[in-house]
């Protein structure tokens, strides 16, 4: 396969893959949070030299074209790619490739849910920009991270249930200030990588299977399953994460988690399919593990 000469980034954890396969000369624009997800890439995955650098600079001369999920369509048809790549926007397809003057096929979208999604997600991009052994090389290097964090895991006897809130909000909006909240009625549950890192560190997930989005779960449905954890995200910066705690809602004090102290606020995106997952793995690991430990002195003879 011929590398595409002008390829335009619509996704933070496109361009993340891309930086790290080294296709930067190929990249002609880029959404608003491209290059602060680079540079988390760069912080989590210990990268810090000139070279890296360098290349981060020519990101940050690269043109805007909106900011993740919506785009610019004019200026993005202004730097006339030949092939766009993004991540999540669903309604996308060969179809839409027309809004961006592009042959069918020259839009990709990828649905990535689950660890073997991205795996494949990596090396299809190393595939599109002819960076093959590349692809292999950070999807082994994922591998042995992971293992390496699952191999620090302490074996326990109880495997929580866990509920992850990825945003309190029932109405979105992109204004944060728009967005509404009530989570006495419904919460969003996380799905994308959230399942699989929870089973992973030794929790089930509640209300999302792997291969799940978000789902929007009524609480009356909470209630009944009595998670053992709360993980509560701050969704993107949404102020509602923060004006409605956990412990003020109604209803929710009768939670068994609530009344176990065990409703944690994770600072890394557990649902986020992007090459920086380890770093959500190794907190969650450590939550669960908080957890177990907090049980078994409950519990102890």
């Amino acid at each position: 396969m011929t590398a595409p000469q002008r390829l335009l980034s619509l996704a933070p954890n496109i361009s993340m893959i891309l930086f790290a396969l080294g296709a930067d000369h190929l990249v002609v624009g880029r959404t608003q949070a491209c290059v602060a997800s680079i540079r988390n890439y760069l912080s989590v995955w210990g990268i810090a030299d000139d070279d890296a650098e360098s290349r981060l600079r020519h990101w940050q001369a690269l043109p805007e074209v909106g900011a993740w999920p919506r785009v610019d369509l004019e200026r993005a048809r202004s730097l006339r790619p030949g092939t766009i790549l993004t991540s999540g926007l669903g309604a996308l397809s060969a179809r839409e490739s027309e809004m961006f003057n592009l042959d069918a096929g020259a839009l990709v979208d990828f649905d990535t849910r689950t660890l073997n999604d991205l795996d494949q997600q990596i090396t299809t991009i190393g595939e599109i920009v002819s960076r093959q052994d590349a692809a292999k090389d950070i999807v082994a290097q994922l591998a042995l991270r992971r293992e390496a964090i699952l191999a620090r895991r302490p074996s326990a006897a109880l495997r929580p249930k866990v509920l992850f809130e990825y945003c309190v909000c029932i109405k979105y909006d992109p204004d944060p200030a728009r967005r509404f909240a009530n989570p006495g009625r419904f919460v969003m549950a996380g799905g994308h990588l959230a399942p699989d890192l929870i089973r992973l560190s030794g929790g089930e997930p509640l209300f999302n299977k792997p291969g799940d989005a978000v789902a929007w779960v009524d609480f009356r449905d909470i209630r009944a399953a009595q998670p053992d954890i709360v993980l509560v995200f701050d969704c993107d910066g949404c102020p509602n994460a923060m004006t409605h705690p956990v412990a003020t809602r109604r209803g929710w004090s009768g939670l068994k988690a609530v009344s176990d102290n065990a409703v944690y606020r994770p600072k890394k995106n557990i649902a986020n399919p992007n090459l920086c997952y380890p770093d959500a793995l190794a907190e969650l690991v450590e939550l669960v593990a908080v957890w177990n430990e907090a049980q078994q002195q409950r519990y102890a003879p």
